[in-house]
């Protein structure tokens, strides 16, 4: 919190608190608004005069981060809700539930990877890299052990869409147990 104080008529002194924002600017915001369509990228639901937030995809943390990467372009996205519904709220607290991190929605805080290097389930591009300058550039899905998402009915995750019989008899993915087996 930054402190001032003010002079008013008199000797008499004011002290005002303001608090110091640990968000993104507002260039930055209008450039994620921009590059995700005021659209939620998990879900993909427009957002325009809906709830809805720009979520960090590494975590700033409670109080915010010193660090200035967390509110770069490529570490946020939109999500619809705030942090205790939507999308937002399952990132939030319970991203365990969609594979949050498996799907570039998340990056662990303790991680080292440079969020403009984690691929992103975008809902209606598909996999994508952001970019600094705020664009999604299209890439390959990540190789990334087999999905756990229950199927939908064409037999595909019900989230990424990965056709689960392919990826299952792929050798460059693991199984599902393969995430819990000791080496």
């Amino acid at each position: 919190m930054k402190r001032s104080t003010l002079k008013s008529s008199g000797t008499t002194r004011k002290t005002v608190t303001k608090s110091s924002s640990t968000g993104p600017t507002p260039a930055v915001r209008h450039t994620v608004r921009e590059r995700d369509r005021n659209t939620c990228v998990v879900c993909g639901v427009i957002v325009t005069g809906r709830p809805a937030s720009i979520h960090h995809r590494r975590n700033r943390g409670m109080g915010g981060s010193s660090d200035p990467r967390i509110n770069d372009v490529t570490n946020l996205v939109i999500a619809c809700g705030d942090g205790t519904s939507g999308c937002h709220g399952i990132l939030t607290n319970r991203p365990w539930e969609i594979d949050a991190e498996k799907h570039g929605w998340i990056i662990g805080r303790n991680s080292v990877a440079d969020p403009a290097l984690v691929p992103v389930l975008v809902a209606w591009l598909g996999w994508c890299l952001p970019t600094p300058d705020g664009r999604w550039e299209p890439t390959d899905s990540p190789l990334l052990p087999a999905c756990l998402q229950p199927k939908d009915d064409g037999g595909r995750c019900g989230i990424c869409r990965v056709d689960l019989a392919l990826q299952a008899a792929d050798p460059r993915y693991g199984s599902p147990s393969d995430l819990w087996e000791s080496p």
